[in-house]
């Protein structure tokens, strides 16, 4: 039987039971099918352990659901970050940072060989001198440990801290940081960098800050790193509903974030079929880097030709051929409800406006998936003439919904 521990080695091991506790707090342990009952305890504890101040538990009949409650705007640093804190180290690791910080701290420049002869001398541990040199350079990387060459051999000292090295930066950099931390892609740095320097932030409180998006920077950088060098990817993606996972060889063009839902999505083009989609961050278990694609800038440049054809994720039918029409008018008191017209020209997402008469405007849009605009047109519910599409299924889906809704107040008017 394997020890529980609260340390994690693979992030995406507990990626999903996070994002799980906080969207889906309805959950209880039988939910969790992908694996067995102890792995699933083990996992809520180290959650509990974690977010303790945040933790909710409800209940339907006797079973028991475990929940996160977060409140962006009173949160000084995101609660979620914890669990990028957490990973586990080696006995080795542990005590190299420390004999490591102690040693160099008066600031001279030491060989190897010495770094290890004193560690033994000075402290009475005796490392295996490779182990040294791998931690040496994994702080380089980092910035702690800063190595010159002298002569055939390289020396390591212990780099000043940044408020010392570069004081006119402070206070400034530190409030740069703070914010940072708050808004940006990969915050979780941000907040390392502040635990780092121990300054709290005081200053900056995010009322619609997507907490959970954080779970996903794994995800978010290798797809970056692969728009950026121009490479396909082979991303493997689990089904929200049937828990299924199919990978599929893509070329990652742009990434999409929903200004309503926060979710984040990859627009890509499957390499098989060559067709466009767009694949939910939240949904993807892993990331691969392939080759470089020698057709990238071939399919950056037919998605950009769809792309003020796509409202907001869905590239419609493949089989079908061109993109659809929307068409629809919308009355309203041009006096006393002004707000609808500065609506239709905010949230249009460039259709085209049009004054019929006074009162009447008419909006239209090319779509190349109709169905996505519903929702926003159904919202001016109780001002909208008409509605067409030249996709009959989308037209019949709105006026079916508008009579359902209508059935509804009627039916509900007449029981009181």
């Amino acid at each position: 039987m394997s020890e529980y521990k609260e340390l994690i080695r693979q992030f995406g091991k507990i990626r999903s039971y996070v994002r799980d506790f906080y969207v889906y707090g309805f959950k209880t342990r039988e939910d969790f099918q992908e694996k067995s009952g102890r792995t699933y305890d083990n996992h809520r504890r180290r959650i509990e352990s974690w977010f303790s101040d945040y933790i909710r538990t409800g209940r339907n009949g006797h079973k028991k659901s475990v929940f996160l409650t977060l409140d962006s705007s009173r949160i000084a640093v995101n609660p979620l970050y914890q669990a990028w804190k957490s990973k586990t180290f080696t006995g080795n690791d542990i005590s190299l940072r420390f004999l490591l910080s102690d040693l160099l701290a008066d600031g001279k420049p030491r060989s190897l060989e010495a770094i290890a002869d004193e560690i033994q001398e000075t402290y009475g541990c005796l490392i295996d001198v490779q182990a040294i040199r791998r931690k040496l350079t994994s702080y380089e990387k980092e910035g702690f440990i800063v190595r010159e060459k002298h002569g055939k051999q390289y020396w390591y000292s212990k780099s000043l801290p940044l408020p010392q090295a570069r004081p006119s930066l402070f206070p400034a950099l530190a409030l740069a940081v703070g914010f940072f931390q708050g808004v940006a892609p990969f915050g979780f740095i941000g907040s390392t960098v502040l635990d780092f320097w121990n300054e709290p932030n005081q200053y900056f409180r995010f009322r619609n800050d997507y907490l959970v998006h954080t779970l996903e920077d794994e995800i978010l950088l290798p797809i970056l790193t692969a728009i950026r060098q121009k490479r396909q990817i082979l991303v493997t993606v689990q089904s929200g509903k049937s828990r299924r996972a199919v990978t599929y060889a893509v070329a990652p063009l742009k990434i999409l974030t929903s200004a309503q839902t926060g979710r984040r999505y990859v627009c890509a083009r499957q390499k098989d079929t060559r067709r466009f989609f767009s694949i939910r961050l939240d949904s993807v278990q892993s990331v691969t880097l392939m080759e470089p694609d020698a057709c990238y800038d071939m399919d950056k440049k037919d998605f950009q030709g769809l792309a003020p054809y796509v409202w907001g994720v869905s590239f419609g039918n493949p089989r079908k051929q061109g993109p659809e029409t929307v068409v629809m008018e919308i009355e309203f008191d041009e006096m006393d409800e002004s707000f609808i017209l500065t609506r239709l020209q905010r949230e249009g997402r460039g259709g085209t406006l049009k004054r019929v008469k006074p009162g009447v405007y008419e909006y239209s849009r090319l779509c190349l998936d109709g169905a996505e605009l519903l929702p926003w047109a159904k919202s001016f519910t109780g001002r909208v003439r008409s509605f067409h599409c030249s996709n009959p299924v989308v037209e019949k889906k709105f006026w079916d919904d508008m009579h359902r809704m209508q059935s509804y107040y009627f039916t509900a008017r007449e029981e009181t």
